[in-house]
């Protein structure tokens, strides 16, 4: 029932947290404003044409006074506008192409899928538009198929479409060839008006990947994407030979100089982009920025606007109203039109604007206490009314740049006024998080000391009590209350949620004596080992002098009689912390990754033998074969090459292996139990190792070993110096890793320190696996080649599986390692993992505060990160755990042997009784 309970708890905490941080900005409901030929306006456009050239940066294009784009640079010399966008993070394609074409900056929601997708549907200018085409990537029309309206017509193609690096460029420009010099499309389109052409080119992503932006193979390839929109420019042209094409060329995202992108520095946000063709204004507005144009040193203005600015501005051009979910202001100065047509244009934009603070400012007011709770002051219901009537009035008084003054003030206070109400209940959310948090440390802390042996165990207090009747009738009061200010159902249940959370927690008080007792000891083991990895996780440089302080303290006794076992520990120490110091601290990398991977397959086989473990001759067979043919394996997929089927299928089979052998080995015994399953997933981590992970975990767990004999040996050294008796003791109780004295704590104190203790012990080797892997000190970034081995296709589910399974491979064989080691972590092993809880919802409760909803996609991915895995990891180890004491216990069935005769005394008379004889582990006992 309590791992119930646990489960549940966490997953209300996480979806607090997602609520707080990665609720939906996008507006629903709202109708479009009129379009510009319903107020009697002409467009000057009837088409637009636009390019996105997807990476590349504003430097590589204005760089040697622009030689990089000469086809294009051709068109600029003599019309249109050029300058640069400017975005924000994350800088990556699909927040891009959502700001470009809908005119807001990617909802946070669409974090929590890497900025994949977004279960919210928005509006787009493809949406407003009358019909929209286009040639792009799969993914980019994935982004718009779940808009508002009908989705757009585009073709589409697939990475795996093309044998060769560089071919989607050719694709889409011969694609948009067959289109245009086809006589039956070009005829029914003629006349048509408020079309979007979308051509979109991808090659410049891959080559900066490839090749980043400062190699010459860079520089080539833009060569050829410019000269592929120059051509496509000139097929618009001769189809539609009327002068009334707009066109834009732009970008989704910069570069930076190592070929990365997601981040914000200026190579990264920063786009050029240029504007030509039918409405648009040579030059544009005045502006105090030139650019170097040609090598004659022609000077041309540089505008500079944000990326989301291009969304009204395309829409105004061919006379369309922003898209309802548009959050950017209307540019003014690029139009070619007359000053009536720009003004319509700005008020149907700040209208638009308008619908969407009016429809979150309408939800506050119809609350029962919005009078008395804060508002937006410096706009409000009647204002929105009363601004086309204002506007009218300064107008036909002749105010008529007032009335544009007014236009652009209205539309900052709109959008001042959604980001104010879209962030109303931030605050008490967090309030509300934090209680529940402390509610809930409180009532684990609670089930800790119950788990303790005492002389006079206490009953719980229970639901019926006068505190408890308390929170309820809070409860109840802030319901209504919640109810009444009609506050969204999601974020009243989480505001409720450290009422029911405190509920229980008081309802598992003791009847007599203090709830917590020993507060000081609850706090210190809590905190600081908490505060240990916290620190780690932003100070990754020290964690190998951590590790090493960590383990020789454990043993420190050791120093005062050193032994030849004791010094091979040390060198034992030595290796995986240097490795981890040498690895952290070095820009480059230590040893290339496939010789890392092939020592760790090496080292695999003789690790076992090195640590003097006993196995059976198959066990040494399969396992050694399965590496060398993981060995072929890897050598198919880094030469690009297809794993076979049936390579496939002895991975898969060795897989169940390695846990299906562990209960029906020979192994009868636990400390042979353990020594199989160490040599089992070792063997299974090396297979889904991609460099250095192994290599350290290998070492990690062979300095987890030897420290056990280490510690061993002093506990019974130092028994024997206080003169207890030195008896013989059976195999499995010699392997303990604690002093004996230890492992039988005299009082609850003792037993609480020992708990924290295995706890923490457990909790510091998985972070200690984690970072040696690679992970969250550097990208936190899991490479699906994990399962390479596994499978053929893309398969999201099964990638996440092995690479969930891989991270707890290590800290299995360390659970294992402990609980074979001893009996206090077998009988109580519901108390460590309740420390274990405490200690990883104290580093959860503290990364709460520090989520990033926006900003560089690895900022925000590392933020996420860190909630989720403090919030699930301790979950994921309980599971683990289940799964080793199953493994650990002897399922074959014993052999039949004599039964034993005891001579048995009862009243005086020797009685003979026969026992079933009892296997190994039960006589142990």
């Amino acid at each position: 029932m309590w791992k119930l309970q646990v489960l549940v708890v966490h997953i209300l905490l996480l979806g607090c947290i997602m609520n707080i941080y990665f609720q939906s900005t996008i507006v629903e409901n709202l109708e479009p404003q009129k379009t510009l030929p319903e107020l009697g306006l002409k467009p000057p456009a009837d088409r637009l044409v636009v390019f996105i050239a997807d990476g590349l940066r504003a430097e590589s294009f204005f760089e040697g006074n622009c030689s990089g784009v000469p086809h294009i640079r051709q068109l600029f010399e003599q019309q249109g506008v050029v300058g640069i966008s400017s975005g924000i993070a994350p800088t990556m394609s699909r927040p891009g192409h959502i700001a470009i074409f809908a005119g807001f900056n990617e909802d946070p929601q669409a974090a929590i899928t890497n900025f994949m997708w977004n279960p919210t549907p928005f509006d787009s200018v493809f949406n407003r538009s009358r019909i929209s085409f286009g040639w792009v990537h799969k993914t980019v029309a994935d982004y718009f198929t779940r808009s508002r309206g009908e989705p757009p017509r585009f073709e589409t193609y697939r990475g795996t479409d093309f044998t060769g690096r560089f071919m989607t460029d050719a694709w889409v420009y011969g694609k948009a060839r067959d289109f245009l010099t086809n006589d039956e499309n070009v005829r029914q389109l003629q006349n048509a008006t408020q079309l979007v052409f979308l051509v979109y080119l991808f090659d410049m992503d891959k080559a900066g990947h490839v090749f980043t932006p400062l190699q010459p193979e860079f520089r080539e390839r833009l060569h050829e994407t410019q000269k592929k929109i120059r051509q496509t420019y000139e097929l618009f042209e001769s189809a539609f030979n009327d002068n009334r094409t707009a066109y834009l060329m732009t970008s989704d995202h910069g570069m930076s100089d190592t070929g990365y992108h997601g981040g914000g520095t200026d190579s990264e946000i920063e786009m050029p982009f240029y504007l030509w063709g039918a409405g648009v204004k040579r030059q544009g507005p005045t502006t105090e920025h030139n650019f170097t144009a040609n090598e004659q040193g022609l000077q041309l203005p540089l505008q500079e606007l944000n990326q989301i600015q291009l969304a009204p501005l395309m829409s105004a051009l061919i006379g369309l109203p922003p898209p309802i979910n548009n959050r950017a202001p209307l540019p003014l100065g690029f139009l070619d039109v007359s000053e009536e047509y720009e003004r319509q244009a700005l008020l149907l934009n700040v209208l638009q604007l308008l619908s969407q603070a009016k429809s979150v400012m309408l939800r506050h007011e119809r609350s029962f206490f919005h009078k008395w709770m804060p508002k937006y002051e410096k706009l409000d219901s009647a204002r929105i009314a009363s601004l086309p009537t204002e506007v009218e009035q300064l107008i036909a008084t002749g105010y008529v740049q007032k009335a544009m003054q007014l236009l652009q003030q209205t539309s900052w206070r709109a959008r001042q006024c959604l980001e104010y109400y879209q962030g109303y209940y931030q605050t008490p959310l967090l309030v509300a998080l934090c209680a529940s948090f402390l509610g809930w440390l409180f009532c684990l802390a609670m089930w800790l000391m119950r788990e303790f042996p005492d002389q006079h165990p206490q009953a719980k207090m229970g639901l019926r009590t006068w505190m408890t009747a308390l929170m309820v009738l809070l409860g109840m009061v802030l319901g209504c209350v919640l109810l009444l200010q009609r506050v969204p159902c999601m974020t009243a249940f989480y505001l409720l949620l450290p009422i029911g959370i405190w509920t229980m927690a008081l309802a598992e008080r003791p009847l007599h004596g203090r709830s917590i007792p020993y507060p000081l000891t609850h706090l210190a083991w809590t905190v600081i080992p908490a505060g240990l990895v916290v620190t780690t996780s932003f100070m990754n440089s020290h964690v190998g002098l951590l590790y090493a302080g960590v383990v020789i303290a454990h043993n420190r006794r050791g120093f005062r009689r050193p032994t030849l076992k004791f010094f091979i520990w040390l060198a034992a120490v030595l290796l995986p912390s240097g490795f981890l110091m040498a690895k952290q601290n070095s820009r480059f990398q230590l040893i290339p990754s496939e010789y890392a991977l092939g020592c760790s397959m090496c080292l695999a086989v003789f690790l076992p033998w090195l640590l003097g473990h006993k196995h059976p001759l198959h066990v040494w067979l399969i396992n050694s074969s399965i590496l060398l043919i993981g060995i072929y394996g890897i050598y198919l997929s880094e030469n690009n090459l297809e794993v076979t089927l049936y390579l496939q299928v002895a991975f898969w089979a060795f897989l169940c292996y390695a846990f299906a052998s562990v209960p029906y080995s020979n192994a009868n015994t636990p400390l042979s139990r353990l020594h199989l399953i160490s040599f089992n997933l070792i063997v299974v981590h090396a297979l889904l190792s991609l460099s250095t992970g192994s290599l350290f975990n290998q070492m990690m767990i062979a300095e987890f070993m030897l420290g056990h004999e280490v510690h061993s040996e002093i506990s019974k050294a130092k028994s024997n110096e206080i003169g207890e008796a030195d008896e013989p003791e059976p195999e499995a109780s010699q392997d303990e890793t604690v002093q004996k004295n230890d492992e039988k704590p005299s009082n609850p104190l003792e037993h609480l320190k020992l708990s924290y203790q295995y706890g923490a012990f457990i909790l510091f080797y998985f972070y200690l696996s984690f970072f040696g892997s690679g992970h969250w000190l550097f990208s936190f970034a899991f490479r699906p080649t994990t399962s390479r081995l596994l499978i053929s296709n893309y398969s999201p589910f099964i990638m996440t599986a092995l690479i969930i399974f891989k991270i707890l491979i290590p800290s299995t064989i360390i659970m294992s390692g402990v609980y074979t080691f001893s009996a206090y972590a077998r009988k109580y092993s519901r108390a460590i993992f309740i420390c274990m809880f405490l200690i990883s919802d104290v580093m959860c409760l503290y990364f709460c505060f520090y989520v990033q909803n926006q900003g560089s996609w690895r900022d925000i991915r590392r933020s996420m990160d860190h909630v989720v895995l403090t919030n699930v990891i301790v979950i994921l180890l309980l599971i683990c755990s289940c799964f080793i004491k199953s493994f650990l216990i002897a399922i074959k069935a014993p052999k039949a042997k004599p039964p034993i005769v005891i001579q048995e005394i009862m009243e005086g008379n020797p009685v003979a009784t026969t026992y079933p004889h009892l296997n190994a582990e039960e006589s142990q006992t």
